[in-house]
C-alpha cells in the first residue's frame, strides 16, 4: 500500500512539473525578453563633441548589421557579428569570409547612393557617418531602423578609431574571444608606441602624400603623420592641413628622414613612381638631405588611409620597416 501510494505522489509531482514547465514556459521568455540584456552603444567622446550625446539601445543582439563606413567593419566581423553589407574598399581588401555574404556598397558618391537599397536589406542596425545625419539618418529613423553615427571622413584618427573600437567592444563583445583579442592587440601596440617615442625623441621627419608630379606635405594629423607622430617623432611641417608643398620652404625643413605614400599598392611600385619624378628635377630634390642620402621610406596606399583596426597592423609593420632600415644603417 505505502508502495503505492509513493508512485502516486510521484506521478502527481511530475505531472505537475510538466503542466508548469509547458503553461508557463513562454510567459517566462516574455519576461526574460522584458528585463533582460539590452545592448547599448554609447557615444565616444569625438561624437560628443559634434553634439551626439543619447545612446543607441538595442534590446536583441543585433544579426543584420549594415556599414556604411568602414572603421566599425573589421572589429564587429572579428567579434562574430553578422554584417549583411558593408562599404566597398580601395586601400584594403575584406576578409573573404565577410565578403561572401555581405553586399558591397559604393558608397563613395554620396549624392548618387540609393538608401533604399540599404531599407530593403532589413537591418536591424545602420552604422552611419555623423555627416550624414540630415539625410541617410532622417530616411532610416522614418523607418524605424535603429541607427548608430560614428566618425567618418578621409582620415579618422588613431584615437577615434580605438574609442569606436571599445564602444563595439562593450555593447557586443562581452565574454567574446574575437573583442578580448582586439584588446589584447591594442595594448601590445600601446606598449610598443611608447617604448619608440623614447627611442626616437628629437628625430625630425617629413611626409608628402604624392601623385608625381603634385607632392602634398602632410602635418602630424595626416593618416601617416600621426602615425609618426605616436611614435614619437617631430614633424617638420607644423600646419595640419595637408596642402601642396612649397618648394622654395621645404629646403629649410631638414627631416633626418622622408616617409612618401601614394596610390601605389605596394612600397616598391611607389618608390619607382617617386623616384622617377625625383630624377626629373635632381638639382631641386637632391638639396634635400634625406633624399641625397637615401633616408626615405616609401610606402603603400594603405598608408594614404585606415579602415579601422587594421590600423594596428599598419602601424606595426611601420615599426618593423622603420626598424629593418635602422639595422641595416648600423649593419
Amino acid at each position: 500500500m505505502k508502495n503505492k501510494l509513493l508512485l502516486l505522489a510521484v506521478v502527481v509531482i511530475v505531472s505537475a512539473l510538466l503542466y508548469y514547465c509547458f503553461n508557463t514556459g513562454s510567459k517566462s521568455e516574455d519576461v526574460s525578453a522584458a528585463v533582460g540584456e539590452t545592448y547599448k552603444l554609447e557615444y565616444t567622446p569625438t561624437l560628443k563633441t559634434y553634439g551626439f550625446t543619447e545612446p543607441v539601445v538595442l534590446k536583441a543582439k543585433t544579426q543584420r548589421v549594415v556599414s556604411l563606413v568602414h572603421t566599425p567593419v573589421l572589429a564587429l566581423h572579428e567579434m562574430g557579428i553578422k554584417q549583411v553589407a558593408v562599404p566597398q574598399a580601395a586601400m584594403l581588401e575584406w576578409p573573404a569570409d565577410l565578403v561572401k555574404d555581405a553586399k558591397l556598397l559604393n558608397v563613395s558618391m554620396n549624392s548618387n547612393f540609393d538608401i533604399e537599397s540599404v531599407i530593403a536589406l532589413e537591418p536591424d542596425l545602420v552604422i552611419v557617418g555623423y555627416q550624414s545625419k540630415d539625410t541617410y539618418g532622417k530616411i532610416l529613423d522614418r523607418e524605424k531602423i535603429p541607427v548608430y553615427y560614428v566618425d567618418a571622413g578621409h582620415v579618422v584618427s588613431y584615437e577615434s578609431i580605438k574609442e569606436l573600437t571599445d564602444v563595439l567592444i562593450k555593447a557586443f563583445g562581452q565574454h567574446n574571444a574575437g573583442a578580448e583579442a582586439i584588446t589584447d592587440r591594442f595594448n601590445k601596440l600601446e606598449a610598443r608606441m611608447a617604448e619608440k617615442r623614447q627611442e626616437n625623441k628629437g628625430q625630425k621627419v617629413m611626409v608628402l602624400q604624392s601623385a608625381p608630379p603634385r607632392h602634398y606635405i602632410q602635418g602630424k594629423d595626416g593618416t601617416l603623420g600621426s602615425m609618426l607622430n605616436m611614435l614619437g617623432y617631430e614633424n617638420v611641417y607644423q600646419n595640419n592641413k595637408m596642402v601642396l608643398i612649397d618648394l622654395e620652404q621645404a629646403l629649410s625643413y631638414e627631416p633626418d628622414l622622408l616617409f612618401c605614400v601614394g596610390g601605389s599598392k605596394t612600397a616598391a611600385e611607389h618608390q619607382q613612381v617617386m623616384e622617377e619624378d625625383f630624377a626629373k628635377n635632381p638639382e631641386y630634390w637632391n638639396n634635400i638631405k634625406a633624399i641625397r642620402e637615401r633616408e626615405v621610406i616609401y610606402l603603400p596606399i594603405k598608408y594614404v588611409a585606415t579602415a579601422g583596426i587594421n590600423v594596428i597592423d599598419n602601424i606595426n609593420e611601420l615599426i618593423d620597416i622603420i626598424d629593418a632600415k635602422k639595422l641595416k644603417q648600423n649593419g
